[in-house]
């Protein structure tokens, strides 16, 4: 497991894969709270009356165009079948949080470079707040 500064052990140390798992919750809720659309096309009244109500509408064009869009798409949590998550290696979330976390620590570039100053500055920060809490 990844650790750093944070919210384990009285703010001594944290689970990088958590604060994943963390903000993938807190993008799936932020889609939630947006609310549900609701159009001519998001209420496709013409294809509920053309299925019926003892229809499926899992095979239709018009699901397909939208299931993407109408829900919410998590980063770590895997919303494969059982027997497909299996194939798959059968990660759980933690693994799949802490895979990810590591990706992010490795790979990850800012899209705004900062400048000499302003690195300066965050050291300074973190220095003062180092000498501060003792932390060598």
């Amino acid at each position: 497991m990844i650790y750093g500064p944070g919210l384990l052990e009285n703010g001594m140390a944290m689970s990088c894969g958590q604060l994943v798992a963390d903000a993938d919750f807190i993008r799936m809720i932020k889609f939630v709270q947006g609310g549900i659309p609701v159009s001519d096309d998001t209420m496709a009244l013409d294809l509920i009356h053309s299925v019926g109500i003892k229809g499926q509408y899992l095979g239709e064009m018009h699901t397909f165009q939208n299931f993407k869009e109408l829900q919410s798409q998590p980063i770590v949590m895997d919303r494969n079948t059982r027997a497909d998550w299996k194939l798959l290696g059968a990660k759980d979330m933690a693994e799949a949080a802490n895979e990810k976390a590591l990706d992010i620590l490795e790979n990850f570039q800012p899209e705004i470079a900062l400048s000499q100053e302003q690195k300066d500055d965050i050291r300074a920060i973190v220095a003062r707040a180092e000498a501060f809490f003792g932390v060598k």
